[in-house]
């Protein structure tokens, strides 16, 4: 009974040391399920890795073909380098030799030739100047503008003075043409004196200098006979107002005449007038006799004169004819001053 309650004894010792072995498998078997988890994660991950390894692997050698393409490029470029290197080294000894050959031209100048292109160097642009038919002073430039202006101001103080038409031979049996010269004759001997005295002033009180004294002497009793033929125009057509009408026509041809100023800088009305205007030829023409040079230029004002001259008498055999036509309102005047 001993024996058997020993062997008891062991057998509950081998039963719990079973339980214990049984807990301890129990234990085991979680932490291998855990582990297998583990395990099948790991798995997966490495899946995953694989995935992207095989990615990269790709990029990779992507990579190293565009690697190898910049290494040809590179290559081509260090080839192209090279030729350059070349090129500037062959450039750099034919400008060495460039300037050791200009070296050796450079002139060894003395003292003098130093110092006159010392001048050159520091003035290098300059203005080649040259005066055709220069005068004298200021006032000479200026006469042919104030003497014309003169001629033209005495012939309408003469017709301020004379009558423009001669009455009694506007009332009789005379043809216009010797009324109309008439009228212009007395004015005219006038403008020659006239003349004279300008003459004598500029000559010698003056002491005016001109490369061609008959020339302005013969121009200014052309212009004197023009200009008194304009007046007694404007004055026998328009009466008393033509004496505005004459002052007005001064006011233009003093302003399109370019007696102080090139016409190029006046307006385009007085440029357009100009040509058109007794006083612009004369100055022009005035211009050439006193200073020298073209001559044509005075020939064609003689020739304009003569035009104004023609037109002037023409205007005035007008109203030589239009002043024989007699009204009652001209023969009884409502009002006499």
């Amino acid at each position: 009974m001993a024996k058997l309650a020993d062997g008891a004894a062991q057998v509950d010792a081998g039963v719990a040391k079973s339980g214990t072995a049984v807990g301890k498998l129990e234990t085991g078997v979680g932490k291998l399920a855990d582990g297998s988890q583990q395990v099948t994660d790991g798995l997966g991950e490495l899946g995953g890795g694989l995935v992207k390894l095989t990615d990269g692997a790709s990029r990779l050698r992507t990579g190293v073909g565009r690697l190898n393409d910049g290494a040809d490029q590179l290559h081509t470029g260090v080839g192209k380098l090279h030729d350059g290197s070349g090129k500037i080294s062959d450039g750099s000894k034919e400008l060495a030799d460039g300037l050791a050959d200009g070296a050796e031209q450079i002139p060894d100048y003395s003292k003098s030739e130093r110092d006159g292109r010392t001048d050159m160097m520091s003035d290098p642009v300059r203005l080649a100047t040259s005066v055709d038919n220069e005068v004298p002073n200021y006032g000479t430039g200026f006469a042919p503008f104030f003497v014309p202006l003169a001629l033209w101001v005495g012939a309408m103080i003469v017709y301020m003075v004379l009558r423009p038409l001669n009455p009694r031979l506007l009332a009789g049996t005379a043809g216009a043409l010797r009324v109309a010269f008439s009228g212009w004759f007395p004015a005219m001997a006038l403008g020659a004196a006239q003349v004279g005295v300008l003459l004598t002033v500029l000559k010698f009180a003056l002491g005016l200098e001109a490369a061609h004294w008959a020339g302005v002497a013969g121009l200014l009793l052309l212009t004197a006979a023009a200009f008194m033929a304009i007046v007694q125009a404007v004055n026998a057509l328009l009466g008393a107002p033509g004496r505005v009408a004459a002052l007005a026509l001064l006011m233009l041809q003093l302003t399109s005449a370019a007696g102080t100023y090139p016409i190029e800088t006046s307006p385009g009305f007085f440029q357009t007038i100009s040509p058109w205007l007794p006083m612009s030829w004369v100055v022009s023409a005035l211009r050439r006799l006193i200073s020298g040079g073209d001559l044509t230029v005075v020939w064609q004002a003689c020739g304009v004169l003569t035009l104004f001259l023609l037109l002037g008498l023409a205007l005035t055999v007008l109203a030589v004819n239009k002043g024989r036509t007699w009204s009652v309102r001209r023969l009884h005047p409502e009002l006499s001053l």
